[in-house]
């Protein structure tokens, strides 16, 4: 059977409550995309959801620019201020403007469309084949120019941005980037949603809350898109773009507080009451006080703040006000309380006690390297003074190969990386590999696990993977200065939240 690409699939992919008769449009362009693809000499190489992401995504790609809803445009004023140039890879003429089509802009998200399904390799973004096929892609989209309908509804959505007015609207907003946009969506998210809702599940009892709970958390915490945002920047870039200035603000200053234990201080009794006036008072487990009122905590009166102790929650700060995010657990007794709140914080991390003396005899570096994994964890253990606990690759059963240590000075502690040493270049590495770095430097930087994120971005930051290169037609040394110059943006592309977070 034919791939179809039908109304439901464009829709999906806008934001909740978007709907237009023009719907029909971009579904039939979409679908002539589908069928031009198909007879593309690319096409054996690319998967049936490869090819049904490429044609939606140029298809809204054209959507958004056509109406000039913001997301493009945002894309390109972030990424010329973070490298100082409109798009990565590519050059853009000097009359380039974001609200219409430019092949150099399709080929990109082509690429990053394709890529959204490889996880092992990584896929020049000057291969020829995908630039063949964007240069079709273009051609089409680009004869519709002036005639295409404006999506009216998605145009007036981030300009008049009503949603703002409602708590539970705007974050309906963060969901749409993390889920449904073009642009924001795709690589990596499922793997996301997977792991929260597997977490969720330890203390939660209904999928459908386990799933609602870690929506709500990929809503705030986890970084997404090609520059690796989180969703609350990508909207109060799209805010900016369309000149919602102040409206931006307050999204950027959205707060919100991971999963805690609640104590209820006291409690307004609401008989009679308005219950967007009437309040209950935590106390966080950190110290801080929060006062919400009943309505912003879903609740129909006082009937369970007055009959329970403690709330496990999450909570978001928006407007001056807190809100319940996810859904709430509540219990009695401080003995329970106190079980749940030790149970909560037991993995919490503990500074390194000897993190400034290991600093200043390593030379102030905070890279360690090892023969093998036995050594790593014989020192790791030693000065830690506790068995290793870390955050990627754990598998101390890989005993023969390498080992880099990184001693971060956010968390304060170490987190390593297996067989890494092989490709870093720095003068106290005695296992860098110029030979093997050539070969393979480009996976730390393209392929998730491999290296802890904030690892890589001190290895990235101080010109450390100087051989790590892309397979290029056009001359290996060109394949390497292409990683070179956008290391960063491939990094973020690629690896996402694992390599912002």
């Amino acid at each position: 059977m034919p791939l179809k690409i039908t109304i439901q699939n464009i829709r999906m992919h806008h934001l909740k409550g978007v709907v237009s008769s023009t719907d029909f449009y971009y579904m039939n362009l979409a679908n002539r995309m589908l069928k031009a693809i198909s007879r593309c000499g690319y096409a054996n190489d690319m998967t049936q959801e490869a090819r049904l992401r490429v044609a939606l995504c140029v298809t809204l790609y054209f959507e958004d620019i056509i109406c000039d809803a913001g997301i493009w445009r945002s894309f390109v004023t972030k990424n010329q201020q973070l490298y100082g140039r409109r798009l990565p890879f590519f050059d853009t003429p000097d009359d380039y403007q974001p609200d219409e089509p430019h092949v150099e802009d399709v080929r990109l998200i082509v690429w990053d469309a394709v890529m959204t399904f490889k996880y092992e390799s990584v896929i020049n973004p000057e291969n020829p084949a995908i630039e063949a096929l964007s240069q079709v892609l273009f051609n089409m989209i680009d004869q519709q120019f002036e005639e295409a309908p404006i999506n009216e509804a998605l145009a007036a959505y981030f300009r008049e941005c009503s949603f703002m007015d409602d708590f539970y609207y705007m974050r309906d907003a963060l969901k749409f980037f993390v889920f449904s946009c073009y642009l924001t969506s795709g690589r990596h998210i499922e793997h996301y949603l997977k792991s929260e809702i597997d977490d969720a599940k330890v203390g939660i009892d209904d999928p459908q809350e386990a799933y609602y709970m870690a929506e709500c958390v990929l809503a705030y915490d986890y970084r997404i898109g090609p520059l690796a945002l989180l969703p609350q920047e990508w909207l109060a870039m799209v805010l900016r773009a369309v000149g919602n200035n102040a409206e931006a603000d307050d999204v950027e200053a959205i707060s919100w507080r991971k999963i805690d234990v609640y104590w209820r201080e006291a409690f307004d009794k609401t008989v009679g009451k308005d219950l967007k006036t009437t309040r209950v008072t935590f106390r966080a487990s950190d110290g801080e006080r929060l006062s919400v009122t009943y309505y912003n905590l879903a609740q129909h009166d006082d009937s369970i703040a007055r009959t329970n102790d403690f709330m496990l929650a999450m909570m978001a700060h928006y407007r001056g006000e807190w809100y319940l995010n996810g859904p709430a657990q509540w219990g009695r007794g401080k003995t329970l309380y106190e079980k749940v709140l030790a149970e909560l914080h037991k993995n919490q991390r503990i500074d390194h006690p000897h993190y400034e003396e290991l600093l200043r005899d390593n030379d102030g570096s905070p890279l360690f390297y090892f023969a093998n994994v036995g050594e790593a964890r014989k020192f790791i253990e030693q000065w830690s003074e506790t068995p290793f606990v870390g955050d990627f690759p754990t598998d101390w059963k890989k005993g023969s190969e390498t080992v880099m240590a990184y001693l971060s000075p956010t968390m304060r502690s170490f987190a390593v990386s297996i067989g890494a040493p092989v490709y870093v270049c720095d003068p106290r590495n005695p296992y860098y590999d110029k030979r093997k770095a050539q070969e393979g430097a480009h996976s730390l930087v393209c392929c998730a696990g491999l290296i802890p994120g904030e690892m890589l971005q001190h290895l990235i930051a101080h010109n450390m993977l100087p051989d790590a290169c892309l397979k290029s037609v056009v001359s290996p040394e060109h394949g390497r200065q292409l990683m070179q110059q956008n290391m960063d943006f491939f990094a973020r592309a690629l690896l996402r939240d694992d390599y912002q977070s």
